[in-house]
This record gives C-alpha cells, sequence and structure tokens, in this order.
C-alpha cells in the first residue's frame, strides 16, 4: 500500500509491507519525491506520481530495488481528482490542458502532449478549487466539473471530453462539449451487477444517480435538460459567394417522440452576424419507422427511411456566405442521436 497527498503537503512516497496496509516495518519504507506530491494513480501495474510541476513513476518489484523514475518536467497537475484512465491511457488536467500519460511520457513536457488545445478558453476559466473528474466507459466520456462555491447547481458548468475514432483514419481523438446543471463534490462510476452506475455527492447533502431520466432532479424539485448542438460555420466551398437556403435535409435518431415546440433547429447565417436576418427556430418533426407502398399512409409516412432514423426535409429561408446548423431541445423527452444533415442551396452574386 503506498501513501501520499497534497492534505499534509507531503514530497514523500510511504509504502508498507506486502500484503498489509499498516506494517511499514517488515517491507515497508519511503521515497522522497522532491515535490509536494498532490496524486497517485496505478497504471498497468505501474504507480504513477504526480506533483504541481512533475510527474514521477515507480519501478521495481520490491522494497529492495524500488526506485524513483522521471516521466515529465514542467508538467504536472494540482487537481487530483482530474486524473482518469480512459481509452487504454490515462488522462489528467495540467496547467495547460487536458493530457495523457502516455503522450506526455512519450515526448517529455512539449505542448503537442495536450489533447484540448481546441478548447483553451474553456481550460482557462478552471478555477482548480473544487475539480473533480469521472469516466463514462460506456459512452467513452471523460467528464470535468469545476463548480464555484457560491454558484447554484443550474449554473454549474463542466466539460465533456468523449474519446472517438476518425472514421477515414481510424485513429483515437478527443471530442468536447460543455454540461452544464451538475454540481458535485464528489463522484465516482463503477460496475453494480454488470450495470455501469455514476453516482455523485451534491453539496445540498444529497446522493444523485449521473445517468438516470431524462430531467435533472434537485432534492424534491425538477428541471428540464436543455441541450444544443451547433455545428462549425460552412463556407461551403467559397466564403464570397452568397448561398440562398432552400431545404435541410435531418438524418437522426430519435429515441422518444418528437415535442415540436421544444425540439427545434436553425439555420445562423455569417457566424451570427446582428447585421444578418437569422429565421425564426423550425420545430422538427415526428419521424416514422420503414414504410413501403401500400402499407403507409400518405402524408405521414416516410418512404425509404431505416425504422427508427427518419430522413426529414425541411422547407428554410434566408442566405448569407457562411451558414451553420443549430439544433435545440429543451424538452423532457430521451436525446436526440443526430447522424447526419444535408443542406440544399442556391448559389447568389459574388461578395
Amino acid at each position: 500500500m503506498f501513501y501520499g497527498g497534497m492534505s499534509n503537503a507531503t514530497s514523500t512516497v510511504t509504502f508498507s509491507g506486502p500484503y498489509t496496509e499498516d506494517d511499514f516495518d517488515t517491507g515497508g519504507g519511503s521515497i522522497v519525491v522532491g515535490a509536494v506530491i498532490t496524486g497517485l494513480k496505478v497504471f498497468r501495474d505501474t504507480l504513477f506520481i504526480f506533483c504541481e510541476d512533475s510527474v514521477y513513476k515507480i519501478v521495481g518489484t520490491s522494497s529492495s530495488d524500488f526506485a524513483l523514475a522521471e516521466v515529465a518536467k514542467d508538467v504536472g497537475t494540482i487537481a487530483h481528482h482530474s486524473i482518469q484512465e480512459l481509452g487504454g491511457d490515462l488522462l489528467f488536467l495540467s496547467k495547460d490542458g487536458f493530457r495523457t500519460i502516455a503522450g506526455t511520457e512519450r515526448i517529455g513536457d512539449v505542448e503537442l502532449g495536450t489533447v484540448s488545445k481546441q478548447i483553451q478558453k474553456r481550460i482557462a476559466d478552471i478555477e482548480y478549487d473544487n475539480v473533480i473528474g469521472v469516466v463514462i466507459g460506456d459512452k467513452s466520456q471523460y467528464r470535468l466539473f469545476y463548480p464555484p462555491d457560491d454558484t447554484v447547481e443550474t449554473s454549474c458548468k463542466g466539460i465533456i471530453a468523449v474519446l472517438k475514432a476518425n472514421p477515414e483514419t481510424g485513429t483515437l481523438g478527443f471530442e468536447y462539449s460543455d454540461i452544464k446543471g451538475i454540481k458535485p463534490a464528489c463522484c465516482d462510476s463503477d460496475l453494480i451487477s454488470n450495470v455501469e452506475t455514476t453516482i455523485y455527492g451534491g453539496y445540498d447533502g444529497y446522493v444523485y444517480n449521473m445517468e438516470s431520466g431524462n430531467v435533472f432532479t434537485y432534492a424534491s424539485t425538477t428541471a428540464n435538460i436543455s441541450a444544443f448542438y451547433r455545428s462549425p460555420d460552412l463556407s461551403l466551398g467559397d466564403p464570397g459567394i452568397r448561398k440562398s437556403m432552400q431545404r435541410v435535409l435531418l438524418n437522426y435518431n430519435a429515441n422518444d417522440t418528437i415535442d415540436s415546440t421544444n425540439q427545434t433547429f436553425q439555420l445562423r447565417y455569417n457566424f451570427e452576424d446582428t447585421s444578418t436576418p437569422q429565421p425564426d427556430a423550425y420545430p422538427l418533426r415526428e419521424g416514422g419507422g420503414q414504410n413501403f407502398y401500400g402499407s403507409g399512409s400518405y402524408g405521414t409516412a416516410i418512404y425509404a427511411a431505416e425504422s427508427g432514423i427518419p430522413l426529414a426535409r425541411h422547407s428554410v429561408e434566408g442566405s448569407g456566405f457562411v451558414v451553420a446548423l443549430k439544433l435545440n431541445d429543451k424538452s423532457n423527452k430521451a436525446p436526440i442521436s443526430l447522424k447526419g444533415y444535408e443542406l440544399e442551396y442556391v448559389n447568389g452574386g459574388r461578395r
């Protein structure tokens, strides 16, 4: 058993003898790191020791040959709860963003070891006092929360990092999103009866199940989960030519009935420039299953659509030099999975 941490500002790792937690005389000992230890994590039979500005690991098999090896300088963490295992690697929050231990160890402390440069502005907003991290293995998600003490749950923010494979190259990379409405004091995830269960303890004294239901529940109150997806601003080949949008073809998986009032989409033109007319939101339509001639009802059936994944064509309006698609969901329905979309437009005049 190895001990070390921030509570007593220690720079020494103390270990017990084999197969005992409190016998430090028979086979026990200590290793001086030289910097205040901020976290310990076992990964692939190796103990990694995190400090604020350095990372080490212990090599060897017994007290007779334990030795300290340096992994990286000028890289470390003060947020020990951010150290989590995901996708066969260790992910942790450093002062320059999210890092993997494999990338940091391989290339040292150069900035290429970070995997979160695309959300650097979010990293700069993190206050390190209340950082909590957890992994949702079933979704390949790493979630990081950093709630301020004086902020209510509905205003607290976090970051979701999703590990995904590039469909063209097959290489793994991270995609990021914001999460809002959760204020954990502590959090953990594990399998209970072969079902992944993620719980967190709130500052209000309650314990919550994070992956359950379609609404937020705080003590005795509930609130809908507000979510949105926004695509990049697309120039569609030439940013100098105005595009008059005609239709949007949406391919999505609706896991519940559609709430056309609270589940909508929008087109945002010219980087949402206030001088450009921005059309109102369009309601999503209820999707049907797969239908064939002679079996579907005219006006309601969607033909040649895979069951549960409708292809909905919406007539739209507006024009701009760049355009973005935004989906909004303020309902209490099961989440919508967007599979893809197409934009149909006519070229207008050049800028």
